[in-house]
């Protein structure tokens, strides 16, 4: 039996979201300290993060615009009821528990990622534009304390997708491999467990806020 997981405009937008942010997190790297053994035009590897940069921008207004049309975006932002499912994640996180709880779609820890990094392209996006275009952004400047500050929170957002990464990794390779793959096909192809089938009709129910997972 196969059940649609993710549909293509997830998928799309997942990967234009990997493959920009891991271009943007190269370019600002060499950037901030160019490499010797690797001799690249500055302004070429500017306008490369830059490219990267709208292309972040506007994938997130694609996606902003999907889940809002399709009214699924309680399915990837963390919302107040996911407090109380976040024991039980950490206890299937540490091998404490067996079987992954079913969550919905995204686990709690993804879904608190995900806004993180919602978040994350929202300041990257306002501090990069003030940095691209200095002499029009001076109120902003004044705003956040000068260039020098608006660039660390630059460099800090950057730190919090490197450093992130690895932890979007360890909660996909956690889940089964059938989920994984879905990122690829959109499928699962073995036999879904109890309850997610609802995954082709709308939003995966929520437990209620008083009986969080056990």
């Amino acid at each position: 039996m196969k059940l649609l997981v993710h549909p293509l405009p997830v998928r799309i937008c997942h990967w234009t979201l990997a493959a920009a942010v891991t271009v943007l997190l190269l370019t600002g790297l060499y950037l901030n300290s160019p490499a010797e053994t690797i001799q690249l035009k500055a302004g070429l590897v500017r306008k490369l993060h830059s490219f990267c940069g709208a292309i972040l921008i506007a994938n997130l207004t694609v996606q902003i615009y999907y889940y809002f049309l399709t009214a699924k975006w309680p399915e990837i932002l963390f919302l107040r009821r996911d407090f109380a499912n976040l024991p039980s994640l950490a206890r299937y996180l540490l091998f404490i528990t067996d079987g992954m709880p079913n969550y919905g779609r995204y686990n709690p820890g993804q879904k608190l990622l995900y806004s993180a990094w919602l978040l994350g392209i929202l300041c990257a996006a306002a501090t990069g534009a003030a940095l691209f275009f200095p002499s029009d952004a001076i109120g902003f400047q004044r705003l956040l304390g000068g260039l020098n500050a608006i660039r660390l929170m630059h460099f800090s957002v950057a730190l919090l997708f490197a450093a992130s990464i690895p932890v979007h990794l360890y909660l996909v390779f956690t889940e089964s491999p059938a989920r994984l793959q879905s990122m690829f096909t959109g499928y699962v192809n073995s036999e879904p467990a109890a309850g997610l089938t609802e995954f082709t009709t709308g939003l995966p129910p929520a437990p209620p806020e008083d009986e969080p997972h056990r």
